[in-house]
């Protein structure tokens, strides 16, 4: 079976900045040591009947302030098919955004851009200048990746006006909003999550498992891509990987073999192993 996986980062630290990788600065994590190496694609290994057909990579923190220089490095490098993913600051004045944006849609593999909204998503994407920087977004046709807690219930409705406002704009959640199964906010993220299922311009990218808990189970997987499914159309879920991130819990090869012995049926697989990502991201 072929495979997409629409979430990876790569590292070169002698060539890029890879500043949250430093053991000084946040997140402190106590075995953030495992993911301080450099990683390419040598490193994703698959187990058989598994293959690639290709990838999305997300930035990593590579040069947030030129994130132009990233993409350049992964198109002077890759080899294998792929589209990536670029930093921006969404508070940008307009004249700015649309600087950085024309930079880099200049480059081929450019398919979207991320600015990690987390605790701040709120504050973010309430902001008017945010805004019409979004609209900058949907007007080229690029994916925003939108990553933070979906337990955030002020982040959540304000994310349903900017859909409302935005019927164009192509949007990801990144790692399924962080659901946190055995935490008692568990009901919140499900009640949340269920309030983003009516935009069809709307995918939820599930990955990170390990961001939440690092003893996480395979039936832990089952139980979100079940409520996932519940609530949104098979063709708006992807399965990835965050590696090198994944590490923490599992090899990469371990990860998607769990993926492919979840309970779904072939063509829920093909969807959300391969198909999913290959059309939202032309892969």
């Amino acid at each position: 079976m072929e495979i997409i996986d629409p979430h990876i980062h790569l590292f070169a630290r002698e060539l890029g900045q890879y500043h949250w990788l430093y053991p000084q600065n946040p997140p402190f994590w106590p075995d953030k040591a495992i993911i301080d190496n450099d990683f390419n694609t040598e490193d994703l290994v698959l187990c058989e009947p598994l293959r690639h057909g290709g990838f999305v990579h997300i930035e990593a923190g590579f040069d947030n302030d030129q994130p132009w220089r990233e993409i350049a490095w992964l198109e002077a490098t890759q080899k294998v098919n792929f589209r990536s993913v670029a930093s921006v600051d969404l508070r940008l004045c307009s004249a700015d955004f649309s600087t950085l944006i024309k930079r880099l849609v200049s480059h081929s593999s450019l398919v979207g851009v991320r600015h990690i909204l987390d605790q701040d998503a709120y504050t973010v994407l309430s902001n008017r200048q945010v805004q019409s920087n979004l609209q900058q977004i949907a007007d080229h046709g690029l994916v925003f990746e939108c990553q933070f807690d979906a337990t955030d219930s002020p982040a959540i409705e304000q994310l349903v006006a900017v859909l409302q406002e935005l019927p164009q704009l192509v949007l990801v959640i990144n790692h399924a909003a962080f659901p946190a199964l055995h935490q008692s906010n568990f009901r919140t993220w499900q009640a949340n999550i269920a309030k983003l299922a009516a935009f069809s311009n709307l995918s939820i990218k599930a990955s990170g498992w390990e961001m939440v808990d690092r003893e996480y189970q395979s039936a832990d997987i089952q139980q979100i891509i079940d409520i996932l499914l519940q609530c949104f159309s098979v063709n708006n879920i992807m399965l990835a990987s965050n590696f090198p991130l994944c590490l923490f819990s599992n090899s990469y090869a371990k990860l998607w073999q769990s993926y492919s012995e979840l309970q779904l049926s072939r063509a829920q697989k093909n969807a959300l192993m391969h198909d999913n990502a290959k059309r939202i991201y032309h892969v």
